[in-house]
């Protein structure tokens, strides 16, 4: 009686082992169908800049992604974080959104200056950190250098808007010109990068204008009674002087500056139609994110490590906009116009 109460449990207990081992064999072959339980994880964070907030960062970075491989909602997913200001108050969105991702996310994609406050959170982490864009001397904020591989967790691409083209073009444009005003909001990292960038160059590479800073932060009106009490020729800046350069064009002034915003060539004429925009440098986001999207891909197909990619330097156009000018009676010699990428009419 003892051995028929004994066999019936020994092949219960026999085909429970069994069991799991006849499972475990079709693991393999579902991994293979490249059909992953666990998508990569890509988070984006940007900051709201009119028009397009670096939509056509992220647009075009799916789309590469997509041309490489990587589906969305297969091989890869996204989370996309747009902070609520585009001025140092957006800090804690930044670091809230990192915080919460850090520990399930295969790269981060950051979008300005945010890509500062993201950095001193991801720096002693292995994630990776591609910047899309910045400009080069927030680049240089975070890297030693951006002419080397950078040997860490960071690389991405970055705005060359050398304060002396700006100033080049100003003084072809307007030979008789004395004075130049950079405009920025204390505010907005971004613009204070840029001013000190500004305050970095040479005499030589002022090209004989006068640098006057007029600081956004107290409002609008100070500034234009400045512009005109310092006989301001021309005036440029990064984000702050976008946010009001509808209110900054009841002076009158050209504005000759370097054009860090969203937008795409065909739009850029139109998006100026009511502003005082002469002429300035125009970097296309999408081809940085164009460009993101195969650093990323050649991160995950193995071919190499962010530490061995060199960031690199985004498309950056010259540009004149014979419109603007006209409407402000301006004449614009032949040098200038023989000196720049496109002319929009």
């Amino acid at each position: 009686m003892g051995k028929c109460r004994i066999w019936p449990s020994f092949f219960f207990v026999l085909l429970l082992l069994l069991s799991p081992l006849s499972l475990a064999g079709a693991a393999p072959e579902e991994a293979v169908s490249g059909e992953s339980a666990h998508p990569l994880r890509v988070v984006f964070i940007r900051y709201p800049i009119e028009p397009g907030h670096f939509a056509s960062v992220v647009n075009r970075f799916k789309a590469g992604m997509t041309a490489r491989g990587y589906r969305e909602g297969y091989e890869i997913e996204y989370l996309d974080i747009l902070t609520r200001s585009s001025d140092l108050s957006a800090v804690p969105d930044v670091v809230a959104a990192v915080n919460r991702y850090l520990d399930s996310a295969d790269l981060f994609v950051t979008c300005g200056w945010v890509s500062l406050h993201a950095r001193e959170i991801l720096r002693d982490t292995g994630v990776p950190q591609l910047f899309v864009p910045v400009l080069h001397s927030v680049a240089l904020e975070m890297l030693p250098s951006v002419t080397a591989p950078p040997e860490t967790n960071l690389s991405g691409l970055y705005l060359m808007y050398h304060p002396e083209k700006i100033l080049r073009l100003t003084r072809l444009l307007l030979p008789a010109s004395r004075n130049y005003a950079y405009i920025y909001d204390s505010r907005i990292p971004a613009d204070l990068v840029y001013k000190k960038a500004y305050q970095q160059i040479s005499p030589a590479e002022h090209h004989g204008l006068n640098l006057v800073y007029l600081d956004l932060a107290a409002g609008v009106e100070p500034v234009i009674a400045a512009l005109r009490e310092q006989e301001i020729d021309a005036f440029g800046g990064i984000v702050g002087v976008f946010q009001h350069r509808l209110e900054l064009a009841v002076s009158g002034i050209p504005v000759i500056t370097s054009y860090t915003l969203d937008i795409d060539r065909e739009t850029l004429g139109r998006y100026m139609a009511e502003d005082n925009i002469v002429a300035g440098l125009f970097n296309p986001f999408e081809y940085g994110g164009a460009q993101a999207a195969e650093m990323a891909a050649d991160i995950f197909d193995g071919i190499t490590s962010i530490g061995e990619i060199q960031p690199r330097r985004s498309m950056q156009l010259a540009f004149i906009n014979l419109k603007n000018a006209e409407r402000l009676q301006l004449a614009i010699p032949f040098a200038a116009l023989e000196a720049v990428d496109f002319v929009l009419r």
